[in-house]
């Protein structure tokens, strides 16, 4: 199916692509004859999404990898990746940025012990545990330095889900404004902050 969002908002690019191609296609498309060494198919056609989308935006930006294994473009710029039930997300910017995509699910209520403090368990959903998990997880990938405790280090005003809007969010002492919406049964969190 290939791109379904490719939008500018706050002085970053964000593309969405729905992946319904085979490996096949995706390579064809990507004009590769390997991809890189995943075990998985589904891993690789993440990955070839992903650089497809990239090039949509600019042919001339390149990823490579940091030394926590966080993305970063040729040019200077910022990258984020993120990946989730056959919908795979970037954005790009001049500031640092941080992006996350997931499906809604129980998965995220049974691990939410995990990355909600225990006074926060009550009453919650699978919806707003989702959410809550792309949140910290958009913040995580902002960071782009690893060692984060989900719990302690990251705080998320309180907030409704709604189908889209913003939480405040405070990691070490910095204040995040974190966009998010729905988008088909997924959630899609992402922060640009000035450097």
């Amino acid at each position: 199916m290939g791109v379904i969002c490719n939008t500018t908002t706050q002085n970053c690019i964000i593309a969405i692509w729905k992946i319904t191609e085979t490996l096949e296609e995706l390579l064809q498309l990507s004009n590769t004859i390997n991809t890189a060494n995943f075990n998985t198919e589904k891993r690789k056609k993440e990955w070839e999404a992903s650089r497809l989308l990239l090039n949509e935006i600019n042919p001339n930006y390149s990823i490579s990898y940091n030394a926590f294994g966080a993305p970063e473009l040729n040019n200077g710029g910022y990258i984020s990746i993120s990946h989730s039930k056959g919908l795979v997300a970037i954005i790009i910017s001049q500031q640092q940025v941080g992006i996350d995509i997931e499906e809604i699910s129980e998965k995220a209520l049974r691990v939410s012990s995990k990355f909600v403090s225990t006074n926060n368990l009550k009453g919650l959903t699978a919806e707003k545990a989702t959410l809550i998990w792309c949140c910290k997880e958009a913040v995580f990938k902002w960071y782009q330095k690893g060692e984060v405790d989900f719990i302690a280090d990251i705080k998320l005003h309180p907030f409704k889900s709604l189908e889209k809007g913003e939480i405040t969010a405070e990691f070490r002492n910095t204040q995040l404004i974190l966009n998010y919406q729905k988008i088909h049964n997924h959630y899609l969190v992402y922060v640009c902050k000035q450097k």
